[in-house]
């Protein structure tokens, strides 16, 4: 048992096991963020019995329950499925006392901790089989109840509040540093942990009701692939490949979906310019949503957002801002292109010799 907690606090054990709770909070997200939206274009959301009030509920119903999903999942990396109702437990009552995202983490740590003791307890089998029915969702239950709504659930709070007044109090400079740091994080690695690691920070300000941070984050990330292909297509062609330019198509397609792993064939390619270029456009791109003020009420989506923004002309020109730079600072970094002629060349070589 010393071992298996041992291994739980571990630096590499606890970011598995807050990156596998997120992962079954994003699609939760996803779909409630969906819901709304569509409500919020159908309208009608305060005429009960309307699509678009059920909608809304649905809506506002999954965004209520995603830190307890984010909770039950961290629960279930650590010790498996019993430790998900204790996890959901203590993650539903993260939101109630407002401790939103940190409760949630800390929410799932305990149920792992607690299921984790049960479970190595040397116990006669006709008891033992209790013990993931029984024992762990009425222990844990109890444990999560009086730590969260009673030990760390209020201080958590009103650090969370605190962060939310701090960043609803900056002005538009300090807002504009903050997110263009976030969208440096985001065009990094492309969908990689340091990306994560942003859609962290994010995914927390959402959960307290702030949502300028997401729309950030969706420039953020449709901006590397677009902006890579702008500099393909517009910008330099005369740089790049044939295969370079196929791959430009589908990165457009894939910006417009979200898909920031669009860049990742170009990445690879020639990583020290690329992956500045990704990470100045991402990080201007953020940076002028938190300092325009604009939200969307959605974490993912791609250019299907634009309906839903506050401000949809500046959402997308936020995009286009960052797509470009990102293509104008490739297109000065990467090196003229060999003579295709001199590959021609090589070629009849070959074909004369084989003759």
């Amino acid at each position: 048992m010393k071992k298996e907690f041992k291994d739980l606090f571990k630096g590499q054990s606890l970011k598995r096991h807050f990156l596998s709770g997120l992962s079954f909070m994003i699609p939760v997200i996803i779909m409630s963020g969906f819901c709304t939206a569509i409500a919020r274009i159908i309208g009608q959301t305060e005429v009960k019995g309307s699509i678009g009030y059920y909608l809304l509920q649905a809506g506002n119903g999954g965004f209520s329950i995603m830190v307890a999903v984010l909770a039950a999942g961290i629960g279930y990396s650590i010790a498996g499925k019993a430790a998900i109702a204790p996890g959901l437990m203590g993650g539903f009552l993260s939101t109630v006392v407002n401790a939103s995202f940190l409760g949630g983490i800390l929410a799932g740590l305990v149920a792992g901790m607690i299921t984790i003791f049960f479970n190595n307890l040397n116990l006669p089998k006709s008891i033992k089989s209790m013990v993931p029915l029984v024992v762990i969702p009425l222990v844990g239950g109890l444990v999560e109840v009086g730590l969260i709504m009673y030990v760390v659930g209020p201080p958590l709070a009103a650090l969370t509040q605190a962060a939310v007044g701090f960043f609803m109090g900056m002005n538009h400079a300090s807002r504009f540093v903050l997110g263009f740091m976030l969208g440096c994080m985001t065009g990094f690695d492309m969908g990689g942990p340091v990306n994560k690691m942003a859609f962290a920070i994010v995914t927390a300000f959402a959960s307290a009701g702030v949502w300028g941070p997401a729309a950030g984050k969706n420039v953020a990330a449709m901006a590397p692939p677009l902006g890579i292909a702008m500099s393909v297509l517009i910008f330099s062609p005369k740089k790049y490949s044939k295969a370079d330019r196929e791959n430009a198509k589908a990165a457009i397609i894939m910006s417009m979906c979200q898909v920031t792993e669009g860049a990742l064939p170009f990445a690879f390619d020639d990583p020290l310019r690329v992956v500045p270029a990704a990470m100045i456009g991402s990080g201007l791109g953020h940076g002028l949503i938190l300092s325009w003020g604009v939200t969307v009420p959605l974490l993912s989506g791609g250019i299907f957002t634009l309906p839903v923004a506050s401000n949809p002309f500046l959402y997308l020109a936020a995009l286009l801002i960052a797509a470009a730079a990102t293509g104008v600072i490739l297109s000065i970094l990467k090196p003229k292109r060999k003579e295709e002629e001199k590959e021609e060349k090589v070629h009849d070589l070959d074909i004369s010799i084989e003759m």
